[in-house]
């Protein structure tokens, strides 16, 4: 199926400004051929450029992801028909809303950028350290909690080869306060 002629979006797009038609609108928009777009938009009437403006800035304050695909109209229509929309009263407000959208969309664009490349950063170091644990192959320590019965067990085991029968029951000099003291029975 061949893509829309420039003649028929343009068409299409007078015929959905005229009955305020949004879906049938943004079908147009969804073209992204420049010379389509670029005969399209120069086809437009003063009111049917206003009318667009009006369309571009609801759409942006609505649905903003909608931006992707109305700014190659957006950056035609302005740039064809700036002077015929600064003539006209009623389009200043619009195009300072329409600055005012933008400029909300890029601060937050910004914020999110730094965020995004912060993060990339802190994984290529993660990335980096992974490598470099491969090259020194440095095994992990493990640390392994002791239940003091389990101690007691190998105290025990120790105590089979005749010695602690010989020398009675010692208590551990660490065990008081005085070092030099040791208790026996």
């Amino acid at each position: 199926m061949a893509p829309p002629s420039a003649d028929s979006v343009n068409i299409l797009l007078k015929q959905a400004l005229h009955a305020d038609d949004n879906a049938s609108l943004l079908n147009c928009l969804y073209n992204r051929d420049e010379k389509v777009i670029l005969k399209s938009i120069s086809l437009l009437t003063p009111a049917d450029v206003v009318k667009l403006l009006k369309f571009f800035v609801l759409q942006i304050q609505s649905r903003g992801a909608v931006l992707v695909c109305l700014l190659p109209w957006l950056q035609t229509l302005l740039g064809q028909h700036m002077s015929s929309i600064v003539s006209q009263e009623s389009s200043l407000q619009l195009l300072n809303s329409l600055y005012q959208l933008i400029e909300a969309r890029t601060s937050t664009f910004k914020s999110a950028l730094q965020l995004s490349t912060t993060l990339d950063f802190l994984f290529s170091e993660i990335a980096d350290d992974e490598e470099g644990d491969e090259e020194e192959a440095i095994p992990p320590i493990i640390y392994e909690d002791k239940d003091t019965d389990d101690e007691e067990s190998e105290s025990d085991a120790m105590d089979t080869d005749g010695e602690a029968e010989e020398l009675g029951d010692v208590t551990d000099a660490s065990e008081h306060s005085d070092a030099s003291e040791i208790m026996s029975d």
